[in-house]
């Protein structure tokens, strides 16, 4: 039996396609508001930082969201259900590498964010989502704020060039070249776990969405995981089931073809 499930947000519960105009499709708001009246959770869990994954609260009201790749998971309220920072030595080392060869590189904090150096890149990624630049990153900010996951604005070839001298970094990226830089030993799939693991949930009971490179480990990880048709190959291929792509009903579908919605339900 489900009793959870987790959403990638980009592709998966926001459709950025000309004709989705980045919004959630009316038929997963609904299909959400059933299931949780059947008394299934549901979860976002993205790579986006912690500050652009609360607002989907104001489309439905998750149980819980999981931001920078499963590094941070808060539930509705906000109480912390798991965090894995970066190693303090990378990030200084980060920083160093930067100094030396300036690249495009934003930190990430559970409340903030910073360019390590200023960045032409960066600032336009924040316009797009309507906010201020951010400011320049102080180390000596490790001291009381731990950093989550860094960002690289550049393929992925040059991102492990650039980052071979750091040891406990992973890269994963959602297929673009935004890369996302996690703890060695992370990913979505690590933070679901700890989220199961609070609740008391087994693996078979979780369903888990997504759509990009960076879902594969949690799509295969899960008891059932399902790749939207939109979806890139690798997510297609990690995925025990592909759905309709998200501006046809995607989610909705899926959650038919799984029996966690009939057409009863969908009737009333």
């Amino acid at each position: 039996m489900i009793k959870a499930l987790f959403f990638d947000v980009d592709g998966t519960l926001l459709d950025h396609s000309p004709e989705g105009g980045s919004r959630m499709p009316e038929s997963t708001r609904r299909s959400l508001r059933l299931v949780g009246e059947k008394g299934i959770l549901s979860f976002v869990a993205s790579g986006r930082i912690p500050s652009w994954v609360t607002f989907l609260g104001d489309l439905y009201p998750f149980d819980g969201y999981l931001s920078v790749n499963g590094q941070y998971a808060v539930d509705r309220s906000g109480q912390v259900l798991y965090q894995s920072p970066h190693c303090p030595e990378d990030i200084l080392q980060l920083v160093e590498l930067v100094r030396q060869d300036p690249f495009p590189c934003l930190i990430i904090e559970e409340e903030e964010c910073f360019s390590v150096a200023p960045s032409p890149l960066i600032d336009e990624h924040f316009a797009w989502a309507s906010l201020p630049p951010p400011p320049v990153y102080n180390p000596a900010r490790l001291r009381d704020h731990p950093v989550l996951q860094f960002c690289l604005y550049m393929t992925k070839e040059e991102g492990a060039r650039r980052l071979a001298p750091l040891r406990h970094v992973e890269i994963t990226s959602a297929g673009g070249e935004i890369l996302d830089v996690i703890p060695k030993g992370g990913g979505k799939e690590v933070g679901i776990a700890a989220v199961a693991q609070r609740f008391g949930w087994k693996r078979e009971e979780i369903m888990v969405f997504g759509d990009g490179d960076n879902d594969c480990r949690m799509l295969s990880w899960a008891g059932t995981g399902v790749a939207l048709g939109n979806g890139t190959p690798a997510a297609k291929a990690a995925a025990d089931y592909v759905t309709a792509p998200i501006g046809e009903d995607g989610i909705q579908k899926a959650l038919l073809h799984f029996g966690l919605l009939t057409p009863e339900d969908l009737a009333t």
